[in-house]
């Protein structure tokens, strides 16, 4: 009894958690005279959010999912509900707070409870690592005046740091926090709604139907259905899991190593963290950071990603041709017609979301709320309109209310992440560090931007380890993409950076978290996946450090040269794609390779700092390299001995 009675509470408190959020987004609160500042509403959103992480992720890991609560989640419960409540009902406190700069001595202990606990649940939920940052800039803030050197602080008060942690849009309430709880959770929704639906099926069935008659049809049936899946829900490993529970075993039996097999999963899964328009939602933080319009971010980051999926599509072209596999035949594919004729309206949330951003310019999460509302009528359709799918009006309810439980629980960890990551940033702020950190990286570089990004590399890739790319963004954000800003690289350049950075530690052992899954699924081994999987996504190494030098490849720039660097750029993944891969009309030499691999890399080296006769020069190495094995191909095969 106790245990459905958990169960039932954790979906009372998620139904609320997602139905707030939705009337909030949607203006339904005004129908009822109701105007909630953005400070309670987020309040209030954030202690439901503390309070199911208690519930989904109890201490005694052992009761976890069985819906038992413990007396120490109960009064942690307690804690995070009144912490937050104090905000929403005496909001003339936080006035006076934010005036005057006087505060209460109940606002201290809240602010220090809260703080304590978004901790405990960033420690629980997100990662370790991102807790332990967290608290570090706390207890820098706390006794920085007793710290030497670029450590030390000026003293604060404890009404001063409740004041800007716990009343300021500065602290815990800022923009991440605002982010998480409006266009984030509006995305959440759409995602949700997708994967209980039949788009998943559509997506994987118009892949297939597309590409698995090609050679190596399954493989490129993963990286299709995979970037498509990821463009909308942006997150690797259940990427990994939807897609590669279906795609792994097909490749596997189509004559792909397990590893390998895994690694292309891998690759394509992550792909989607980077692929417009969702980008793990990281793009919305990057546009709400940086000001700039969402429209923006996504044209910036298409180019790069789409680099990314044709170095893996000619890799695994290459690799197929190389052992002769072939394509799935057509009785066992489904027929691309029928699948679009079956599934084209999962579609029209997309076209939606597209004409709601670029033609009405509707705000993001209002774009994204009525992408949501179109996916839901659309699910709800094609469930009504055949028999064996049909639902009843309790069934409708039912899943309704699964969608709206999905949403809460698909939530806590970019909102927990957003709430640790203005635990920095009210740190930082209040303290000057972010300012002289900064400058001590400048400094360490010694001018040299090529060593800043070096170490900038390093240092995402060290701190992204584990991370999902929320909390991997935000802390990357705010630690070191401000060095790269105060040495003249584009700011959007530098967000981009570091954001790829942070992503590579999913398949970059020792981590590599989207390794060691895909492994799982395709009984492989983890670490031998992982290297496989560097080396089917080079682009995501290189492309960071090209487009700081040329910011062109973000489409920022003169017609003439956007165009010029896409093209160049192209040849040249495709060069080095095809060396790494060592096939082509037959296996290439070692000296065919190495052309191609120095001219694939002449090529793709920055055209504003080089002139472009050296990309003439590489064309033509990679253009006389596929001359030569093309004619010393055909002379084999007519049985000529050169």
């Amino acid at each position: 009894m106790e245990a459905k009675k958990g169960l039932k509470t954790i979906k009372v408190f998620s139904f609320i958690l997602s139905l707030t959020s939705i009337l909030y987004i949607s203006n339904g609160f005004e129908v009822f005279g109701l105007h909630i500042p953005i400070v309670s509403y987020c309040s209030f959103l954030l202690g439901l959010t503390l309070t199911l992480v208690f519930l989904y992720h109890p201490a005694k890991k052992q009761v976890a999912g069985k819906g038992i609560i413990c007396w120490y989640d109960i009064i942690c419960i307690i804690l995070a509900l009144g912490s937050t409540l104090y905000i929403v009902l005496f909001p003339q406190l936080r006035e006076d707070a934010l005036l005057m700069g006087t505060t209460t001595n109940v606002a201290v202990m809240a602010c220090f409870v809260l703080v304590l606990l978004i901790l405990e649940v960033t420690r629980r939920m997100v990662n370790l690592s991102m807790a332990i940052i967290a608290a570090l800039f706390v207890i820098h803030l706390l006794f920085g005046p007793h710290l030497p050197g670029i450590l030390s602080t000026f003293p604060f008060s404890l009404e001063r740091i409740v004041t800007l942690f716990y009343y300021s849009t500065n602290g815990i309430f800022g923009l991440p926090v605002t982010v998480a709880f409006t266009i984030i959770v509006a995305f959440i929704l759409l995602g949700t709604i997708i994967e209980k639906s039949g788009a998943g099926k559509f997506i994987t069935d118009a892949a297939f139907s597309l590409t698995g008659k090609w050679v190596g049809g399954p493989a490129k049936a993963a990286v299709l259905g995979s970037s498509a899946m990821g463009t909308m829900t942006g997150a690797t490993v259940a990427n990994i899991v939807t897609m590669g529970t279906i795609t792994i075993p097909l490749m596997k039996k189509n004559g792909f190593s397990a590893d390998r097999a895994a690694a292309i999963e891998c690759c394509a899964g992550n792909g989607g963290q980077i692929m417009p328009p969702v980008m793990g939602i990281v793009a919305f933080l990057i546009a709400e950071i940086l000001g700039v319009p969402y429209v923006s971010v996504c044209l910036a980051a298409v180019f790069p990603a789409l680099l990314y999926y044709v170095a893996l599509y000619v890799q695994i072209h290459s690799y197929s041709l190389k052992l002769g596999l072939k394509g799935l035949p057509s009785h066992e594919l489904p027929s691309l017609r029928a699948v679009f004729k079956e599934g084209w309206f999962y579609l029209v949330p997309v076209i939606v979301l597209i004409y709601a951003l670029g033609y009405l310019h509707l705000p993001v999460q209002h774009c994204g709320l009525l992408a949501s509302v179109t996916a839901f009528i659309v699910a709800i359709v094609d469930f009504q309109r055949r028999k064996e799918t049909r639902k009843s009006l309790q069934g409708l309810i039912s899943w309704t209310g699964e969608v709206l439980v999905g949403t809460a629980k698909s939530l806590l960890v970019p909102a927990i992440a957003c709430a640790a990551a203005g635990v920095i940033i009210g740190s930082i702020d209040t303290s000057g560090f972010g300012f002289r950190l900064s400058n001590m990286l400048v400094k360490l570089a010694g001018g040299n931007l090529f060593f800043l990004l070096i170490l900038t590399a390093f240092a995402s890739y060290i701190l992204g380890m584990g991370m999902t790319s929320v909390p991997c963004y935000l802390v990357l954000v705010i630690l070191v993409a401000p060095a790269m800003v105060k040495s003249g690289v584009l700011p959007i350049a530098a967000h981009l950076f570091v954001f790829y950075w942070g992503l590579m530690s999913f398949i970059t052992p020792p981590v590599a978290v989207g390794a060691y899954v895909a492994a799982g699924i395709a009984k492989g081994d983890p670490m031998r996946t992982g290297f496989i999987a560097m080396r089917l996504a080079f682009v995501s190494y290189i492309v960071p450090f090209v487009f700081v030098y040329n910011p062109s490849l973000l489409l920022n720039g003169q017609w003439g040269e956007i165009i010029w660097t896409i093209v160049t750029t192209t040849i040249g993944v495709t060069a080095i794609a095809f060396a790494f891969e060592g096939y082509l009309k037959k296996r290439l030499s070692w000296l065919e390779r190495f052309l191609l691999m120095i001219g694939g890399f002449i090529v793709f080296l920055p055209t504003t700092s080089i002139h472009w006769t050296v990309d003439i020069i590489g064309v033509a190495i990679i253009t006389a390299t596929l001359l030569w094995h093309k004619k010393f191909a055909r002379f084999l095969a007519k049985g000529v001995t050169v």
